[in-house]
Order: C-alpha cells, then structure tokens, then sequence
C-alpha cells in the first residue's frame, strides 16, 4: 500500500511540474527592455535596441524622483544614416528639449488660470489683466530658461539607438528635474534685475509666481 501512494504521489508532483512549466512557457514574452536606474525601471525601449549611454552620476537622483512620483522626462529622436553619430544625438538631445518647450507652451492658458485664481483673494484696483500679462511675460522667459538648458535641472540620462535598414534612429531621455529647476530658475531670476523686480511686483499683487510655476510642472506627472 506503501509504494502505492508512493507512486501516486509522485505522479501528481510530475504533473503539477509538467503543468507549471507550461504555465510559466506560455506566458506571453516581455516586448521590451528598460532603461534603469539602480534596478528601478525608467522607461521601456524597443527588445532590439541598443543602449549606448546612461548618465551614471544620476542615477541615484533619478531613482529616486522615480520613487517619489516625481520623474517628468521628455524623448527627443533624430534619424540618420549611422555615420555622424554625435550629430544624431545632438539632433535628438534638441529635439527633447523642444518636446520640453512645447509643453510649457501649451499650458500658458493653464499658467494664467492659475495666476486669476491667486488675483481672486486680493484688491488689484482693476488691474487684473496688467498684472496677468505680466506674469505671462515673466513665465515665458523662465520657461525659455528651461527649455534653452539655461539654468541646470535638466539632463540626458539615457542615449539608445534603432535600427531600420540603412536607418539610425537615435533617441535621448531627458530628464527634467521638479525640485533642481526650480531652484535653479530662483538663483537666474536674482542674477537678473529686471526678470527680478517684475517677479517681486507680482508677489506684491498677491502673485505668488513659482507656486503657480510649480503648479505647471506638477501637471507634467500626470
């Protein structure tokens, strides 16, 4: 009776194996494959690309952004014929930073919605749009910074690279850092006069400027 259920035994263990080979063959295979950093995954590329570059001296700062739900990144491509390399990535590292101005483009509505709503709390003596224009104005030229790598919090963490043929597409990961640019854009508007007094008169006008910047770049998270 002994090697009987012995011998049962070892057949349901087969077949649970058997089984759960099965079960672990037939599920559908990972497509892609990740820019990391530390282990934590960043951003999926193609399975047939080929990464030639990740920003090491980030790495740490990236995952944690990533952990923190706080990693806003931009992809800049350009394609070319493989040969001028260093072209290709400038090309493409531009084409991040344009992606990076588009989106503070379209959210200038968004900026001055944000700057009215800060103009309902206070007496302005009806110069509301005044007011509004001019934090506009000030918005578009800190954005520009941005956008322009003027001031840091902004860099290329990962370079990799497609192929098409006789085609390279080359691609860059921007990555746009919440908590460095804005520090960054503060010291560039004290180093600037004239960006400074026209920021300090929005806060006198009960105009709290970088809130509402900061606002903005919240919005690139989600």
């Amino acid at each position: 009776m002994f090697d009987f259920f012995s011998q049962n035994w070892l057949i349901i263990v087969l077949v649970f194996a058997i089984i759960s080979i099965m079960f672990i063959l037939s599920m559908p295979k990972d497509e892609y494959q990740w820019i990391l950093a530390d282990g934590v995954r960043i951003q999926s590329i193609s399975k047939e690309a080929k990464i030639v570059y990740v920003n090491n001296a980030f790495e740490s700062r990236v995952k944690e952004l990533k952990l923190k739900n706080k990693l806003i990144a931009f992809r800049g491509e350009s394609i070319g014929g493989g040969v001028d390399t260093i072209r290709a990535r400038d090309k493409a590292k531009m084409n991040a930073y344009k992606e990076l101005a588009e989106y503070f483009n379209a959210k200038i509505q968004t900026f001055a919605q944000l700057v009215e709503g800060q103009l309902q709390s206070v007496s302005t003596s009806g110069k509301n749009q005044q007011i509004k224009d001019a934090a506009i104005s000030a918005y578009k030229r800190v954005t520009e910074m941005f956008s322009e790598a003027q001031v840091s919090g902004t860099y290329i963490y990962a370079i990799w690279e497609e192929y098409a043929g006789s085609l390279v597409y080359t691609n860059v990961l921007l990555i746009f850092d919440p908590e460095g640019a804005i520090e960054a854009a503060k010291q560039k508007v004290l180093a600037d006069k004239e960006l400074s007094n026209q920021i300090e008169e929005l806060g006198k006008s009960g105009v709290d400027f970088f809130k509402a910047l900061n606002s903005i770049i919240e919005e690139a998270k989600k």
